[in-house]
C-alpha cells in the first residue's frame, strides 16, 4: 500500500503540471508535464491530450510515457469505471498503474468516456447509436495508442473497468489486433443497468429493449479475445453477481478469471492491481 500511495502522489504531481500547462496552451496544442519525475525506472511523461473523433467532440486523455525516446514499447488504452460520487470514476482511475508501467517501458492512454458519464439512457434504439458512439471514440484513442512514436501494435493491451470494460470488450472485437484485455467487474449486457438504475421499464417492455443491443452485448463478444481476456470479479460486488460471472465464463472459457472474496465492486485492493499487473507483464513481454 505504501508504494502505491507513493506511486498516487507521483501522478498527480504529474497531472497538476499537465493541468497547469493546458490553462494556457491552445487546444491544438496538448501541455506536457514539466518537469519529468524520476521514479521507479525512467523518467516518466505525462501529457494532457486531445483527440479529435468525426462527428463527436474531441477526447480529453491523459498519455503517459517514457521520456526517453525508444522503440519496442507496449502500449495500454485504460477505460474508467462510472460510479457518482466517486472522484475515481474518470481518466484517472488507471493514472497511477500508467505511471508505473511507463518505467517497464509502457506507452499508456487514458481517455475520458462520456457515456453513461455525462448523459442518461433513455431507452430505445438511440442508447444503442450512442453505445456505438462512445465505441467509435474508443477505437480513436486506441489508434491514436498506436500511432504513439515506438509503440509496436503486437504489443498492445486495453484494460477496463465497470463500463469501461464493456466498451473494452467492443473495442477488442473490432480491432482483431487487439489480443490483450483485462476486464474488471463488466456486466454481460447493456440494457441491464440501463434498466435497473435508470429507466425501469415495463416488464412488458424489456425484452424488447434487450433486443436493441443485439450483437453489442460485451457477453457475446468476449469471446473472440480467447485466452488473451483476464476477467476480475469481486465476491462481495453488488452490481455484478454470480449469474453474470457464469455467464461470462461459459462464454469465454479460455480466458482467465480471478474472483477475490471480500472485494467490492471497486476492486480497488493492491493484490487485484499486482495481479493485473503480472498478468500484463506476461502477455505483453514487459521488462522488470
Amino acid at each position: 500500500m505504501r508504494r502505491l500511495s507513493a506511486l498516487l502522489s507521483t501522478a498527480l504531481l504529474l497531472v497538476t503540471g499537465a493541468l497547469a500547462g493546458a490553462a494556457g496552451a491552445s487546444a491544438k496544442a496538448p501541455a506536457e508535464a514539466a518537469p519529468p519525475v524520476t521514479g521507479h525506472g525512467d523518467p516518466v511523461l505525462v501529457r494532457d491530450i486531445e483527440i479529435p473523433v468525426p462527428g463527436q467532440p474531441a477526447v480529453r486523455a491523459y498519455l503517459v510515457r517514457p521520456q526517453r525516446p525508444g522503440s519496442g514499447l507496449a502500449g495500454v488504452l485504460n477505460l474508467h469505471w462510472f460510479e457518482p460520487g466517486r472522484a475515481s470514476q474518470d481518466r484517472t482511475e488507471f493514472l497511477a498503474e500508467a505511471t508505473a508501467l511507463a518505467g517497464r517501458g509502457v506507452v499508456s492512454l487514458l481517455p475520458q468516456l462520456t457515456f453513461p458519464w455525462a448523459g442518461d439512457p433513455v431507452g430505445d434504439a438511440r442508447d444503442r447509436a450512442t453505445v456505438t458512439a462512445q465505441l467509435d471514440a474508443v477505437q480513436r484513442a486506441y489508434r491514436r495508442l498506436l500511432a504513439e512514436p515506438g509503440v509496436v501494435p503486437t504489443r498492445t493491451a486495453v484494460v477496463g473497468h465497470d463500463y469501461g470494460a464493456m466498451y473494452a470488450a467492443g473495442l477488442a472485437a473490432r480491432e482483431p489486433g487487439l489480443r490483450t484485455a483485462v476486464l474488471l467487474a463488466p456486466d454481460a449486457t447493456w440494457a441491464n443497468w440501463f434498466d435497473l438504475y435508470w429507466l425501469q421499464l415495463p416488464e412488458g417492455e424489456k425484452a424488447a429493449y434487450r433486443k436493441v443491443f443485439a450483437g453489442l452485448d460485451p457477453v457475446d463478444l468476449v469471446g473472440r479475445l480467447g485466452s488473451g481476456a483476464y476477467l476480475q470479479f469481486a465476491e462481495a460486488d453488488r452490481f455484478v453477481g454470480a449469474q453474470t460471472r457464469a455467464a461470462f465464463s461459459a462464454a469465454a472459457p479460455e480466458a482467465r478469471v480471478s474472483l477475490y472474496p471480500g472485494e467490492e465492486h471497486d476492486l480497488g485492493a493492491t493484490r487485484v492491481r499486482d495481479d493485473r499487473l503480472a498478468w500484463l507483464a506476461g502477455r505483453l513481454g514487459l521488462r522488470g
